[in-house]
């Protein structure tokens, strides 16, 4: 009899888990060029769990030739009045346009029960195009594309919200998007094959951009060619009127980026570390050839200096005897 009853109640809790399951499909309507509010329910807020909900479509032709295909992922937990374990992490690759072209599907989402109890998600997605969905708990999408049902969508307590024209720049079309800090532990290598911005989505080609200020307590930059040739004794050295004069002409150093050239393109740090050691190596030999000018002028000094008091001393001597001469005459 316990085995019958407990049978019963694993069928039972199955049936719930099934049923606590939701999958479909929709078609948001309106312009193939905007992207529409669909909007969510969180129905795991009260189970204390996360929701999850997956929106994708594998054929990149449905709806038409190279529509593009979706496979997304959103696990998220709305705020609920003001409750602080909220997020939205998205999971998303999106691709087979023509030329295999990225083709978007969602530009945004927002969590619309930050001033009511609606737990409501809005998603936006493209017009014209149809979707699956599957989640961890009921779902029945209200899609405001204007025909199902009208534009905009007005969040209680909040803004209305209506289509949008392009995809929000918080959004990773082929990768995740997260809510919150990122944290990793292992003391290990962490290998990132792309570029890395940081406050900026345009790294302009390079590994690494940053869009602020930067605190390290060491850097190292790799160089080569580092400008010790300037000790070379075969190096020609700038004169110093050679130098005033491309001064005057150019209103900056040799080999030195101009201001306008600065600000345009920025600067190489390994670069202007090399071309200031080689300016400072020049002014080092400058210095050093003015010191030995000086140390000759001084000598040449010096010695006009004994012979102007040897002069001195033999003015005073005849001075003194005219002055002996005069007083004997008299």
């Amino acid at each position: 009899m316990k085995k019958i009853v407990t049978l019963c109640l694993l069928f039972v809790l199955q049936y719930a888990v099934v049923q606590a399951q939701s999958s479909n499909t929709f078609v948001v309507n309106g312009d193939l060029d905007k992207f529409y509010p669909v909007v969510f329910k969180d129905g795991n807020w009260f189970n204390n769990v996360a929701t999850e909900l997956e929106i994708g479509r594998s054929n990149t032709h449905a709806d038409g030739d190279w529509r593009g295909s979706l496979i997304s992922k959103f696990r998220f937990h709305c705020t609920l009045w003001g409750n602080g374990s909220s997020f939205v992490d998205l999971e998303m690759q999106g691709q087979n346009g023509v030329g295999g072209k990225l083709v978007p599907f969602i530009a945004g989402y927002r969590d619309a029960s930050s001033g009511n109890v609606n737990l409501d998600l809005i998603i936006w997605l493209r017009g014209q195009t149809t979707y699956s969905y599957k989640s961890n708990t009921d779902q029945t999408p209200l899609i405001y594309d204007g025909v199902q049902k009208p534009l905009p969508f007005q969040e209680v307590n909040g803004p209305a919200h209506n289509y949008k024209t392009a995809v929000d720049s918080y959004i990773n079309s082929v990768g995740k998007s997260s809510t919150g800090t990122l944290y990793t532990h292992d003391s290990g290598l962490n290998y990132m094959a792309g570029n890395l911005g940081l406050g900026t989505l345009d790294t302009k080609g390079y590994k690494l951009a940053v869009n602020g200020k930067i605190l390290a307590s060491e850097i190292k930059v790799e160089a080569s060619l580092w400008p010790d040739y300037v000790f070379h004794q075969d190096y020609q050295l700038m004169s110093l009127p050679e130098l005033e004069a491309y001064i005057k002409q150019n209103n900056h150093l040799p080999d030195m980026p101009s201001a306008q050239k600065a600000e345009k393109e920025g600067i190489d740090v390994g670069e202007m570390n090399k071309l200031l050691l080689k300016r400072l190596e020049e002014t080092t030999l400058q210095l050093i050839e003015l010191n030995k000018k000086m140390e000759i002028q001084n000598k040449r000094t010096e010695r006009q200096n004994e012979v102007i008091a040897v002069q001195n001393k033999k003015i005073n001597s005849l001075a003194a005897k005219i002055r002996l001469s005069k007083l004997k005459s008299n």
